[in-house]
């Protein structure tokens, strides 16, 4: 317990200090456009991204670290050349969760942007290729998340063979990142997900399906707007030589509902270990390509993402199943 509550008040004086008005750089107008589209969740789960129906037991803590980088998730368009309003950027998602009667989990995300390069809407005032010479800021705070979830039903809470289990996660993203850099929302994003999985000792599978509403005007970048979205994403994960290896593959997706005319993917493989007896500790390592119908914005689906995670989940005690 010692342990655990050292790491968690060096995340958080961490996030104290990075939260600080001054750590956000120069601005390059994001109009509340975020390149960081990928959610990670809090608490325990079979996958990096697809997060799963389990809750941690009752008063356990989670808490995890996410490295993501990704490359040329938004772009301008202007006569016959492209400007990458975001050619690449690097992100931290620091995360904590708390299991409440073994049924319900309350956790949240910080974001922090560490580094990131780009045009941003220079080209739309100028035009030229002297453009390429702006760089949007370096460092920026994301929007805070929050994320409450509950079973709605569960075949049975061993770890291993539980079977199927279906969950709803109340997610909400508060705007305090810094929309003018790309790293933020113009207002809250109110996310409800449907969470389905099935675990059978070596092989697990889950389903998640949402949306994410907007609070106030669109965000927009040149003649494209974001609006409500449709996200939904599936993954399977093998768990082999007693989950020292785990192996699987993601699909995650957002789709603008207004119209249903611009739609991304992004197709991920997966590689993990829980390298100790324990099984608490977890760690990923992602690799992904993005597509889209339309080349203009993407809706900030990068050509290319890699993610480095460890997590620490306690794991359920099973002789409390058995009674």
């Amino acid at each position: 317990m010692k342990f655990r509550a050292v790491i968690i008040a060096y995340i958080l004086g961490w996030t104290m200090f990075l939260c600080n008005p001054g750590f956000a750089q120069e601005i390059k107008d994001g109009t509340g456009l975020n390149s960081q589209i990928l959610w990670s969740t809090p608490g325990p789960g079979d996958s990096p991204f697809i997060q799963s129906a389990q809750v941690l037991a009752h008063r356990n803590v989670s808490f995890s670290i996410i490295a993501d980088h990704y490359r040329k998730p938004l772009g301008i368009e202007i006569g016959d050349s492209v400007y990458w309003s975001v050619k690449r950027a690097t992100v931290l998602d620091f995360s904590w969760a708390i299991g409440l009667m073994d049924r319900f989990q309350f956790g949240m995300v910080l974001p922090i942007h560490v580094e990131q390069a780009g045009t941003g809407a220079a080209p739309l005032d100028s035009g030229s290729a002297a453009s390429d010479d702006a760089e949007i800021g370096v460092t920026a705070v994301n929007d805070l998340r929050f994320h409450a979830k509950t079973i709605l039903f569960q075949q049975h809470p061993h770890v291993e063979l539980r079977g199927a289990g279906i969950a709803l996660d109340m997610g909400l993203s508060i705007p305090i990142g810094d929309e003018d850099n790309f790293a933020g929302e113009k207002g809250i994003v109110w996310a409800p997900t449907l969470v389905m999985d099935f675990r059978r000792e070596w092989l697990s599978a889950g389903a998640v399906a949402g949306v994410r509403m907007r609070s106030g005007e669109k965000a927009g970048l040149a003649d494209s707007e974001v609006g409500n979205q449709l996200s939904y994403g599936v993954g399977i994960t093998f768990h082999l030589f007693d989950e020292k290896l785990l192996l699987g593959g993601e699909t995650t997706v957002l789709a603008e509902m207004d119209n249903f005319d611009r739609v991304g993917m992004e197709l991920r493989g997966v590689i993990g270990s829980k390298p100790a007896d324990s099984k608490a500790m977890t760690i990923w390592l992602t690799a992904s390509g993005g597509l889209a119908n339309q080349q203009e914005p993407l809706l900030c689906v990068p050509q290319l993402r890699f993610t480095l995670g460890v997590t620490y989940t306690p794991v359920r005690d099973n002789t409390d199943d058995e009674q």
